[in-house]
């Protein structure tokens, strides 16, 4: 039509700020080596070719991209495994308080349980907020509920855990009873949601064991609140068992991560992390099973399992946190 050659002569495509090669025959016989060596070896193995001035960034697994690492690493600092510590010992406790009133033990542990579940959960927020840097940011996560962000999960789970094991200790009679059915709940969720927060990352060592992390932590968890039941003077041999099976379970966790020789599970057997892991999964796993399984009648041996558990599960939290900042640097 009329307007389309008037436009025609009028506007003129702007220009690109790369200058277009057309093909020629050495372009097409290198283009024809590229599809041999494809078809053949199912990879390409000589370099690519950056256009100069082009956006295009280069990338390795030393310099990353623009100069900048693969992978981000974590800034967590000492709150973090101090949080994943004190809140997984204060859930598996509400835990052993709600079992412990069902089967009717003494009430004296029905009470000490609860109340390290409520100390717990009360030093558990704050050393979130530290880490966060002010309140409002943990509030902000706590506007909406997303069932697929471990993220946000935490954060219901941490708000509600609180306010229910608290509510425990303070109430009386049915009421507190059946609050605590919530705070045991939520608390299962404390002691295992951390290790699937650490898993949906993109950290390789944790991404490696995303699936054993929840447990692995559940185990370290319920041995620290057995421990801290029995470094109260709780002797019940519901509290023996307890504590051998979480040892146990310590022990076949440090098994399992010494038998993988992939290459995202370095940091956990080489470095500074790895001898860190060892410790704790030594203090945690085979020393208290050990203590247990010879000395299980002397309340000394059980107090030192106690202790013994108590550290390791703090060094395994820290020694994670470590191996993933380790990981990122690989």
């Amino acid at each position: 039509s009329d307007c389309d050659r008037i436009a025609a002569r009028v506007w003129r495509p702007p220009e690109s700020p790369l200058k277009t090669r057309k093909p020629d025959a050495a372009s097409e016989r290198r283009l024809e080596e590229i599809r041999r060596e494809a078809d053949s070896k199912g990879r390409i193995e000589s370099p690519g070719i950056r256009p100069a001035g082009s956006p295009l960034p280069e990338a390795s697994a030393d310099a990353g991209y623009y100069g900048l690492p693969l992978f981000k690493p974590p800034v967590w600092t000492w709150e973090v495994p101090a949080y994943f510590f004190v809140g997984g010992a204060a859930g598996a406790a509400a835990v052993l308080g709600v079992a412990a009133r069902i089967r009717g033990a003494d009430e004296r542990l029905v009470r000490d349980a609860r109340w390290i579940a409520a100390i717990g959960a009360n030093l558990s927020t704050p050393l979130l907020i530290a880490d966060l840097g002010r309140p409002g940011r943990f509030l902000n996560m706590l506007r909406v509920f997303k069932l697929q962000s471990p993220m946000s999960v935490g954060a219901w789970i941490v708000a509600v855990f609180g306010g229910a094991s608290t509510a425990t200790v303070l109430l009386r009679g049915r009421l507190s009873d059946a609050v605590s059915l919530v705070s045991a709940l939520t608390g299962l969720g404390m002691a295992t949601y951390t290790g699937v927060l650490l898993g949906a990352t993109a950290i390789p060592v944790w991404a490696a064991h995303a699936s054993r992390l929840p447990i692995h932590f559940c185990a370290s968890a319920l041995g620290s609140a057995v421990a801290l039941l029995e470094l109260r003077g709780h002797r019940d041999p519901a509290l023996q068992r307890l504590g051998l099976v979480a040892a146990t379970l310590e022990t076949l966790m440090g098994i399992a991560i010494e038998s993988r020789a992939d290459p995202e599970s370095e940091p956990l057997r080489h470095g500074d992390s790895g001898i860190t892991i060892r410790i704790g999964g030594a203090l945690s796993g085979p020393i208290p099973a050990l203590l247990r399984l010879v000395g299980g009648k002397s309340r000394k041996m059980r107090e030192v399992a106690a202790v013994s558990t108590l550290l390791g599960s703090l060094i395994t939290r820290i020694a994670w946190v470590e191996a993933g900042k380790a990981s990122s640097r690989l």
